[in-house]
């Protein structure tokens, strides 16, 4: 959402602070903030300069569903003009609330290489977060100082290593629309509310849980109000409904774009450490030993302020704290219903709550206290960046290595790929696995195979598999483990195998795989056999990976008249040859 003269409410010295007992104490030696507006603008510039720099170290930025964000810009790029992408997937759009990527991306795609335009997304959505965080701190209090700096502590969090940019722009973008919101609480009216349900709209389509936290924050923020404005129940009843009513069309949008059910909705928490995961998950990027160090200064600097109030909440951002934060305390890990799966919704909402947290509260210690904080913060988040650009640029050899490899695959033929789960990676920075089970999808970029666990759900992604394909397609899916390439090979273990990972449906693109792709490629811990030497022959062999070409005529081997068994039982896995002919 757009922030009504955000230069304006960011810089103005003139806007009189919100009346606070606890900051306007002349005894407190943090109420003055020690350095001017334009001052303390430029601190923030260099620290999101700062923040910057491994962007721009590498090739590729190495998020974890970057391939598949940038796969997909290239799909609905050059679908018309490239033969073997028109044969393998069709054009999907719709009224899906994920949208921001293939919406901003898609019209620059001819001018700008994907990945490069995915390089300066990441970037635009980590100024908006920065932008909306300031803006909002700068609304709530009527003045900037050098608290809300603690935002760049959490702006390499584990949604951004995850690659869910759509939320983040989104969550940028809703921090921004709630400083407007309350900037402009003194032209309350039908006019400003149109002004918002706008904005709601866009929002909708950038990202609905990122409109459904910007809810949150403006529900209750209007509701903490109550306890100023009481007894005017009739003015807080006007306001409660002029700002419910910005949702309005966008939640009329939302009940038209809500797909039928198809299935029961799943709802999974995980076990005690996925809980304490998603607390931390603002701090953790690859879950290396380095992680540990944000961990421990945000630990120390919380353990030391609150029990000597040094840090307290602005005045009306109690309760839209609080909610946030029990919100996310409640959250499941994993849910799936109408509009497909949403994975990490704790994980979200737990870095949502610190980029609030860092606009919502204030430091009122002293301020020799303070500078202490301010310079070990300056430490730590240099020393942060310095382990983010190491990790990043190992990411980026490996990356490398795997696209040079891969030029072995032919536009539009089928590639799989197999990876042990809980197994680690040959030369890994840390313990992150979740990067390498998108690396494949490079492959769609430079040779425009087909791959079925691209995301292509349908609710949300505007592209989806080719009608001959969607037998062996998943709207989201994660590899197969070496156990489940032998077992999914045999028709005759096929019936009782269970994957050790369960998204989406492996089944799909498991079953028969040798008579429905063409190379597989293994991600392994450096010393990997061929998982079924029967069926794969090595065509390539990397530090961390082997490229296999599939033997055809699968039926044989260890297993003898498995086509004819099949074919008997009425069973038919095989796959058409594609009509490669470009869609408009």
């Amino acid at each position: 959402m757009a922030v009504p003269h955000c230069e304006t409410f960011l810089l103005s010295t003139s806007m009189t602070p919100r009346s606070d007992p606890v900051t306007d104490s002349s005894a407190n030696a943090a109420s003055d903030p020690p350095l001017s507006n334009r001052a303390l603008l430029a601190v923030f510039a260099v620290l999101m300069l700062a923040a910057a720099v491994p962007l721009f170290l590498v090739d590729v930025v190495p998020l974890a569903n970057m391939p598949n964000h940038m796969a997909r810009i290239r799909i609905l790029a050059e679908i018309g003009q490239d033969q073997a992408l028109a044969g393998s997937y069709r054009l999907n759009w719709g009224l899906q609330p994920n949208l921001a990527v293939d919406l901003l991306l898609t019209p620059l795609a001819g001018f700008v290489a994907p990945l490069e335009l995915g390089r300066w997304f990441t970037l635009l959505c980590m100024l908006t977060l920065a932008g909306g965080t300031l803006a909002a701190y700068r609304a709530i209090n009527g003045r900037l100082d050098l608290w809300p700096a603690a935002l760049f502590m959490f702006m390499f969090n584990h949604v951004l290593i995850w690659g869910f940019l759509n939320f983040l722009f989104g969550l940028g973008l809703g921090l921004a629309g709630f400083a407007a919101w309350i900037a402009t609480a003194d032209r309350a009216g039908w006019r400003r509310t149109a002004l918002f349900a706008i904005g709601g709209i866009a929002m909708f389509f950038v990202h609905l849980m990122a409109l459904g936290i910007y809810g949150i924050m403006v529900g209750a923020w209007e509701v903490g109000r109550t306890r100023d404005r009481w007894p005017d129940w009739k003015g807080l009843a006007r306001d409660w409904i002029l700002g419910a009513a910005q949702f309005l069309p966008a939640f009329a949008l939302f009940i038209v774009a809500l797909p039928p059910r198809v299935r029961d909705s799943e709802w999974i928490w995980g076990d005690p450490i996925v809980r304490i995961r998603g607390i931390l998950s603002p701090m953790i990027t690859n879950f290396s030993a380095e992680d540990f160090l944000p961990i421990l200064f945000v630990a120390v600097v919380l353990l030391i302020c609150l029990p000597m109030r040094w840090l307290r909440p602005a005045r009306g951002m109690t309760l839209p704290i609080l909610a946030l934060m029990a919100i996310a305390l409640a959250a499941p890990f994993w849910v799936y219903g109408r509009f497909g799966g949403v994975w990490g919704l704790d994980v979200r909402l737990w870095v949502a709550f610190a980029f609030l947290a860092s606009a919502g509260l204030r430091y009122t210690g002293p301020r020799r206290a303070g500078v202490i904080i301010a310079v070990a913060s300056v430490v730590v988040f240099g020393a942060r960046i310095y382990q983010i650009a190491d990790d990043w640029r190992d990411y980026d050899r490996q990356i490398a290595e795997y696209r040079a490899a891969a030029a072995v695959f032919k536009p539009g033929e089928r590639i799989l790929q197999a990876q042990d789960a809980g197994t680690p990676v040959a030369g890994e920075p840390g313990a992150f696995r979740d990067i390498y089970y998108h690396f494949t999808n490079f492959s769609v970029l430079d040779r425009s195979v087909f791959l079925p666990t691209l995301f292509t759900d349908p609710m949300k992604q505007p592209i989806v598999a080719a009608p001959h394909l969607r037998e062996i397609d998943t709207p989201v899916g994660l590899p197969i483990s070496a156990g489940g390439l032998r077992a999914w090979a045999d028709p005759a273990l096929f019936d009782w195998f269970e994957s050790d990972i369960v998204v989406g449906d492996q089944r799909n693109y498991g079953f028969m795989w040798q008579d429905r792709f063409d190379y597989v490629v293994l991600v392994h811990g450096g010393e990997a056999e061929n998982p079924v030497p029967e069926l794969l022959e090595p065509v390539s062999t990397g530090s961390y990976f082997m490229i296999f070409r599939v033997l055809r005529g699968g039926c044989t081997g260890d297993y003898p008249n498995a086509c004819e068994r099949l074919r008997a039982e009425g069973r038919n896995w095989e796959i058409p040859a594609p009509n490669m002919a470009p869609q408009n």
